[in-house]
């Protein structure tokens, strides 16, 4: 589990003091009242986003006040790339989630440059970096900026700074890897309708077929795509290979060169369909009534859409699980905004988009299939890293939201599943990661969504990742 952590100042370390500072004017009225105070301790102070390569510590005030959570994160990953190109010495990343890591004016959405920082320190380790979580008084920035100053020298990656001006951090406890027995304490019906993106398909299909198994329900199952149908002729396999074979001499039986690529399309999409089709099997065998609507769940209007569609087919949505997401990986100084636009738009847009669609609605359960890289964070994946942590703290205020629901952000280690192939196994085999096997994680999901503690909202699954796990790319099959 990740739990909030108070720290007593006196036991902090202190960093390094740089006397050339830069300051971005993503939020100009805090830039200018902290450039003022940095200045009355005899510091060289600009403010810029565009600071010179004499700068030694460069502070980002793109997560404080910001009203686009794509663009508060893009232009921080922006800003602080630059920066190190330039040489510079420390970082100093700041966003507004309540100066406590849980919700904040943004409600959460801006609250992932925790995840930025962490994943910096990997690939930056000739930087200082750090992430602070000031809660901001607009009415009082001076009283402000003296809570921000009170920690602003601290030697800790992450820190928060709330309004009563007390000092605290994110630190995991033990984390979970197999369920516990306790007391349903959250109970589901048979006339409980589940939405789930991402759902018909790997880990999360998966966790839906062991949920269905203890309690049959309704399921809306969202996917990107139509499920493709299996190719006339070619017997039914889940074995890649053997497919791409039959295909290739299929075409050459009817006189068409096989091409490669065409070949590869094929397989990947009859094998999507095929699973589509056997979890939804799966699933209406338990006794659960299924539907499966294609979506794009980046895009508000066909999310509107078939929400609509859902609680006309199968009554209203009262519970919500969110593991549908996207890999873009590369190192920070190589990504590109597609990439970052591309996960951002599936993991945050999408559960934007869901919650939108759903308005007043009032969940009793509520699952966000977040991942290891966001509290650890993971070389090659900053933008992915960052969509996650701004799910843990998105749920966190949708905790406060509806007090009374099983609300749940898993932080999944790496799954023993497709994504992670035989040389990834052996790395976090070597350091000690095990791979977490579809049948216990999907049964630590059942047991923390219908009997876990009702005030943990933040789980951290699997094995502790060590900083040499920071030298590999993770791709976990949750989403």
């Amino acid at each position: 589990m990740i739990e909030l952590c108070e720290l007593p100042r006196h036991a902090i370390q202190q960093s390094v003091l740089y006397t050339r500072v830069a300051i971005t004017d993503d939020n100009p009225v805090l830039a200018a009242s902290l450039a003022t105070a940095l200045r009355a301790q005899e510091l060289q102070v600009q403010v810029t986003n565009s600071p010179d390569a004499l700068t030694e510590e460069l502070v980002i005030t793109a997560g404080v006040g910001g009203d686009n959570t794509s663009n508060t994160h893009w232009h921080a990953l922006e800003r602080a790339r630059e920066f190190h190109r330039t040489g510079g010495k420390s970082l100093i990343l700041l966003q507004d989630t309540g100066g406590r890591f849980d919700a904040g004016p943004s409600q959460g959405w801006s609250g992932g440059l925790g995840a930025l920082a962490r994943t910096a320190a990997l690939e930056w380790p000739d930087m200082n970096v750090r992430c602070i979580d000031v809660a901001v008084d607009v009415a009082d920035m001076p009283a402000t900026t003296q809570r921000l100053l009170s920690v602003f020298r601290h030697d800790v990656p992450l820190a928060g700074v709330d309004l009563a001006g007390n000092v605290c951090s994110l630190q995991e406890s033990e984390p979970l890897s197999y369920p516990t027995e306790s007391k349903t304490t959250t109970p589901i019906r048979q006339s409980d309708v589940w939405l789930v993106s991402g759902g018909a398909r790997g880990v999360t299909a998966a966790c839906i077929k062991a949920l269905a198994q203890r309690t049959p329900s309704r399921y809306a199952l969202l996917g990107r795509s139509v499920p493709a149908i299996w190719p006339d002729g070619i017997a039914i396999t889940d074995d890649i290979k053997e497919l791409r074979s039959a295909l290739a001499a299929k075409a050459v039986s009817v006189g068409e060169r096989p091409v490669p690529k065409a070949i590869e399309r094929a397989a990947r999409q009859a094998l999507a369909g095929q699973e589509i089709r056997q979890t939804i099997s799966t699933l209406e065998a338990l006794g659960s009534v299924v539907r499966y609507y294609a979506c794009d769940i980046s895009e508000l209007q066909q999310v509107h859409d078939v929400v609509a569609t859902i609680k006309n087919e199968l009554g209203p949505v009262s519970a919500l699980v969110h593991g549908a997401g996207i890999l873009a990986d590369s190192l920070i100084v190589d990504k590109t905004q597609v990439q970052f636009d591309r996960v951002f738009a599936t993991k945050v847009g999408g559960l934007q988009n869901l919650l939108a669609a759903l308005g007043d609605t009032t969940l009793s359960h509520m699952a966000l299939f977040s991942s290891a890289a966001a509290f650890y964070g993971n070389t090659g994946q900053s933008d992915y890293a960052m969509a996650n942590e701004v799910l843990n703290r998105v749920a966190q205020s949708l905790k406060r939201r509806w007090p009374n629901a099983a609300v749940k952000s898993f932080n999944w280690g790496p799954w023993e599943s497709g994504m992670v192939d035989q040389t990834l196994a052996r790395y976090f085999e070597e350091r000690g990661i095990g791979l977490i096997s579809l049948e216990s994680g999907a049964a630590l999901f059942v047991e923390e969504m219908l009997a876990g503690d009702r005030h943990g909202v933040e789980l951290l699954v699997g094995d502790p990742w060590a900083n040499p796990l920071a030298d590999a790319t993770v791709s976990d099959s949750a989403g």
